[in-house]
C-alpha cells in the first residue's frame, strides 16, 4: 500500500503508482499516490455548526498557511464551486445562516463528494518533501442521527484519520435543564448529541479513528462570564482559562492539555454524564480522545442573519492542528524530520 495516500472517498489505503481508486473506480488525481492524504470527517446532529465550521475552518487555514508562505487551494473545480456555492457565499459574502445540509437521499446532496484542498509542500513523516491534501467529508445531522441508515454509506468514517465531532452545548440535555434560566431560551432546531455518538458507534465498528471531541458555538457559554455573580462568573469569567483564550495562529501542546482537562471538567460540573459515559464505553483506552471548543462566528446570529459584529473565529484551527502538527504541517521544521 501507499505509504501516505488515501482513497479521497472512502478514506482507504492506496497501492503505490495508483492512478484510479480501486474502491470506487474513480480517477485519482495526478501524482496523488505519492501525496500525503489527510482524511476529516464532520460529525454531529442537526444545527450544531459542521457546515459553519466547515466554511470558517478553510478560511481560517488560508490565513495560517501565509505565515508559512503556503497557498491552500481547491485541488479540483467541483470542490471550488461546492465550497464557493454552499460555504463561502451565503456565510461571507450574503452574511446570512447557511442552509441545513441535504440529506445523503436528497438528489441535491452536495456533500456526497469530498471537499479536497492542497496545504502546500511539506516534509513527509519519510523525510521526503511532498504535497498534502485536506480531504473533508460532512454528513447531514439527520444521516448521523438516524440508526436506519446503512453503515455502508457512511463507512469512510472508519478509515479516517480524524472525526471532528461537534456538538452544540445546549443540546445535551443535563447542560440544557444546568443552564435553564441563565441563558436565553434557543431554537428547538437541532438534534441530541447523543444519538449520534450512538449511531457513530455502531458506524465505526471495532475501529477508533481520532476524535475531537467538540463543543461548537462556544461563545453562548463564554457569555456566562459577564454575569454579576455566582459559579458560573467565577468559572468563565476566569481570564486564566485555556477556554477563556485564543491562542491565535500558535498551537501550543501544553495549552491543549490544559484544555482538554478543563472541558472536561466542564462537562463532568454540568452532569453531562450520559455523554461522558458514552465516550469513556466507546473509546476510553481504546482509542485517542480529545476535548476541543470553538465557534465559528464568535457571536449568535439573529434570526438567517449574522450579527453586525461580522465573524470572530475562536479556536476553530485547533482539531485540525491536533491531527496536522503530528506530520509537520504548519509547524516551523524540526531536524531530522518529522518522526510520529
Amino acid at each position: 500500500m501507499s505509504q501516505f495516500a488515501r482513497c479521497p472517498h472512502t478514506f482507504r489505503p492506496l497501492d503505490p503508482g495508483a492512478t484510479v481508486s480501486p474502491y470506487t473506480g474513480l480517477e485519482l488525481p495526478a501524482d496523488w499516490s505519492e501525496s500525503v492524504t489527510h482524511c476529516i470527517a464532520m460529525a454531529g446532529a442537526r444545527a450544531s455548526g459542521k457546515s459553519l465550521y466547515t466554511a470558517v475552518v478553510i478560511k481560517q487555514l488560508e490565513l495560517l498557511a501565509a505565515r508559512f508562505h503556503r497557498l491552500i487551494r481547491p485541488l479540483d473545480e467541483s470542490t471550488r464551486e461546492r465550497y464557493t456555492t454552499h460555504y463561502e457565499t451565503p456565510l461571507y459574502l450574503e452574511m446570512r445562516h447557511m442552509a441545513p445540509t441535504p440529506t445523503s437521499t436528497s438528489t441535491d446532496a452536495y456533500q456526497r463528494d469530498p471537499l479536497i484542498f492542497t496545504l502546500g509542500t511539506w516534509r513527509a513523516p519519510d523525510g521526503v518533501d511532498r504535497v498534502h491534501n485536506l480531504v473533508l467529508r460532512d454528513v447531514a445531522g439527520e444521516d448521523l442521527e438516524n440508526t436506519e441508515t446503512p453503515v455502508e454509506e457512511l463507512e469512510f468514517f472508519r478509515h479516517a484519520h480524524l472525526i471532528v465531532f461537534l456538538f452544540d452545548p445546549l443540546k445535551v440535555p443535563q447542560i440544557s435543564s444546568y443552564l435553564h434560566g441563565l441563558i436565553p431560551p434557543q431554537a428547538s432546531l437541532g438534534g441530541n448529541p447523543e444519538d449520534v455518538l450512538e449511531n457513530l458507534r455502531r458506524i465505526l465498528g471495532d475501529a477508533r479513528p481520532a476524535l475531537a471531541v467538540t463543543i461548537s458555538k462556544f461563545d453562548t457559554l463564554q457569555k456566562l462570564a459577564a454575569l454579576p455573580d455566582g459559579e458560573w462568573q467565577a468559572i468563565m469569567g476566569n481570564e486564566g482559562s485555556s477556554f477563556r483564550r485564543d491562542t491565535g495562529w500558535d498551537f501550543d501542546r501544553h495549552d491543549q492539555l490544559m484544555l482538554d482537562m478543563e472541558i472536561d471538567a466542564l462537562l463532568r460540573y454540568v452532569k453531562a454524564d450520559t455523554l461522558l459515559n458514552q465516550l469513556e464505553e466507546a473509546y476510553g483506552s481504546r482509542g485517542e480522545r480529545h476535548y476541543f471548543a470553538v465557534s465559528a462566528l464568535g457571536e449568535s446570529p439573529t434570526g438567517e442573519h449574522l450579527s453586525r459584529q461580522g465573524i470572530a473565529p475562536f479556536r476553530t484551527t485547533d482539531p485540525l492542528r491536533w491531527h496536522l502538527q503530528r506530520y509537520g504541517v504548519f509547524e516551523e521544521p524540526q531536524p531530522g524530520g518529522v518522526s510520529l
